[in-house]
């Protein structure tokens, strides 16, 4: 049985605790990370970085890192360190039952997320990375068995629970190609027959995906004017770490979200514009009034320009009077309000991802799929963290 992505996977946030990091921080390269293994110009394995090695993991261009290391002190101040260089941070760790084929299917749905990103797979000693790197390639990305073996950092027969798992999984790429029409995140594939898969159009899109994409960047934007409301209205570090990586990854996949529309010839919508996410529009325009702007709220700028009513039917979406709730509050009362509405939004995202998937023929295409399945998985991870700040703030 496939585990629930977004139930399962868990990201150690960058503010799991208010963690120091030390203002003199030392450098070392990327090459004296135990057990430093390039793959290729986008993907890495190793052990366990330290954070003399974070900056330089920056400077390499890692976009992502996936941890299959045991939780601990050192993961966590990771994580944090991660968040504030901008890169995001993942950590898969098995239970006392693994390794087991479900664990591979759990990071390779992860690493498939991960399309076009440059990534660093550690672990403590680069066993499990390396092996997961491997049977993710072999069986998901089709890499030849011989080739992709250059890459272990170990010998897998010398042990018994390594070699069975290789066995069992690799076992099931010799019998006959099928091709699997994927599900939603978390959820059992459709598999179907050859003569079958060419009515799919896999490579293609529908009127849903582009409806999707058009829909997830005006969703993106009102997060975006969300984060740029804690400016003189919170002093919380955790609230503002936690802005900052929404705010730097939602930029991001506007970008793409934005491209994707138009090698697809349809609209852009304005949201996506330069200006808007660079935040001069934000810090600029009507915004810097403390008004939430017409971008979002005002009678020129729904989908493709529509009006407000648009917005009001877009899952999760914050109405006007939500946004100016949270433009009139400040301290304590913005802190709440601000996780209380953005879980609200987070949790309309996931909507939006569910219903994508529940209409036939949509989110098959690569692009597409592999967006939906990261915004399914950071933004799920992400209302579990903010609801365990609630949590928090609650019993203070």
């Amino acid at each position: 049985m496939h585990r629930s992505l977004r139930s399962l996977l868990i990201l150690i946030p960058f503010l799991l605790a208010p963690m120091r990091v030390v203002a003199q921080e030392s450098n070392a390269p990327v090459e004296s990370i135990m057990n430093w293994h390039p793959i290729n110009e986008q993907l890495f394995t190793a052990g366990q970085p330290g954070m003399q090695h974070m900056s330089a993991l920056k400077a390499l261009g890692i976009d992502t890192i996936i941890s299959l290391a045991t939780p601990s002190g050192a993961n966590m101040q990771e994580a944090n360190r991660a968040a504030e260089l901008g890169m995001s941070f993942v950590s898969i760790p098995f239970g006392d039952d693994g390794p087991t084929p479900d664990d591979v299917e759990w990071f390779s749905s992860v690493m498939q997320a991960q399309d076009g990103k440059k990534v660093l797979v550690h672990c403590n000693t680069n066993r499990r990375a390396s092996a997961f790197t491997f049977l993710h390639r072999v069986i998901a990305l089709g890499v030849d068995p011989e080739e992709a073996m250059k890459d272990l950092q170990f010998d897998p027969e010398q042990s018994s629970t390594w070699s069975n798992l290789f066995d069992q999984m690799l076992a099931d790429t010799t019998g006959a190609a099928v091709i699997i029409q994927p599900g939603a995140p978390g959820s059992e594939g459709t598999r179907i027959d050859d003569p079958d898969a060419l009515s799919l159009g896999m490579g293609t899109f529908t009127e849903a995906d582009i409806a999707f994409m058009q829909g997830m960047i005006h969703h993106h934007a009102q997060a975006l004017e969300m984060v740029q409301l804690m400016e003189g209205r919170t002093n919380a570090r955790d609230l503002i770490m936690l802005g900052k990586r929404i705010d730097i990854s939602q930029k991001s996949e506007i970008k793409l979200m934005a491209n994707w529309l138009k090698e697809a010839g349809a609209e852009v919508p304005m949201m996506a514009d330069p200006a808007y996410v660079s935040g001069a529009h934000m810090r600029h325009g009507s915004h810097a009034s403390g008004h939430s702007g017409h971008a979002m709220h005002g009678s020129g700028a729904g989908m493709h320009d529509a009006g407000e009513s648009d917005h009001a039917m877009m899952p999760g979406m914050l109405s006007h009077d939500q946004m100016q709730q949270l433009t009139e509050a400040s301290g304590d009362t913005f802190y709440r309000l601000w996780l209380t509405f953005m879980i609200q939004h987070h949790e309309g995202a996931l909507t939006m991802v569910d219903t994508l998937f529940s209409q036939a023929g949509a989110g098959q295409n690569q692009d597409v799929f592999h967006f939906a399945s990261e915004v399914d998985i950071d933004q799920g991870i992400e209302i579990m963290r903010m609801r365990q700040m609630l949590k928090n703030v609650s019993s203070d």
